[in-house]
């Protein structure tokens, strides 16, 4: 079988580590190689310094972070692409479609989020695991990581910019160019009604 790549995007407490979890480990059941990525990746020195810019240690213009976002995507091109030659599953947790959304809401140019990220390997399937920014809140949004992300913007109340979030992301998803390869799954739903679905659906794109 050929390698894919799988994006999942949402709110932060959407539930994608738990979905992609489901995944990963379905997939390896039936003899897949999977590997799971996230981003920001922390552990790289691209990702340290995006969470330096996080903690507020590290002062950025909104401009600067959203172009080292993007830069630690890119260095991970190489790999992703050699993974996909050797026809594995590669399923990241957030991709560039979240630099472009959270940013945009918070004022950038949501074409240029997109022109700086049109040089890395689009996913062939993106699910968005769209909550109401209610269930966010109610599932823990608040963490420190967001507040400090928050409040390096004016301290925009999160419930406001997660709405806006949360809209950024159902317009990508339908409009061209994306709407042919995101799925809208309803996030509300119980985990296995979830997996059932995003199962039923990477069996298709696996066929």
């Amino acid at each position: 079988m050929p390698g894919i790549f799988i994006a999942f995007e949402g709110l932060t407490s959407a539930g994608k580590k738990t979905q992609i979890k489901l995944l990963a480990d379905r997939l390896r059941e039936m003899g897949r190689e999977v590997v799971t990525i996230s981003f920001p990746s922390y552990e790289t020195e691209i990702g340290k310094l995006i969470k330096s810019w996080l903690s507020r240690s590290l002062p950025l213009t909104p401009e600067t972070a959203s172009i080292l976002y993007a830069a630690d995507r890119m260095q991970y091109q190489e790999r992703i692409k050699e993974w996909l030659r050797k026809n594995w599953v590669v399923i990241t947790d957030r991709y560039c479609y979240s630099n472009i959304t959270y940013q945009s809401a918070l004022g950038l140019s949501k074409q240029w989020l997109i022109d700086i990220e049109k040089p890395i390997i689009k996913p062939d399937v993106v699910f968005l695991l769209n909550i109401p920014e209610e269930t966010a809140s109610d599932r823990g949004l608040k963490q420190i990581s967001l507040q400090e992300f928050l409040k390096m913007e004016g301290e925009k109340p999160i419930e406001t910019l997660q709405e806006k979030v949360r809209k950024g992301f159902l317009e990508l998803a339908n409009n061209p160019p994306y709407q042919e390869r995101w799925y809208i799954i309803d996030g509300t739903k119980p985990v296995e009604e979830i997996h059932a679905e995003i199962w039923s659906i990477v069996q298709k794109e696996l066929a």
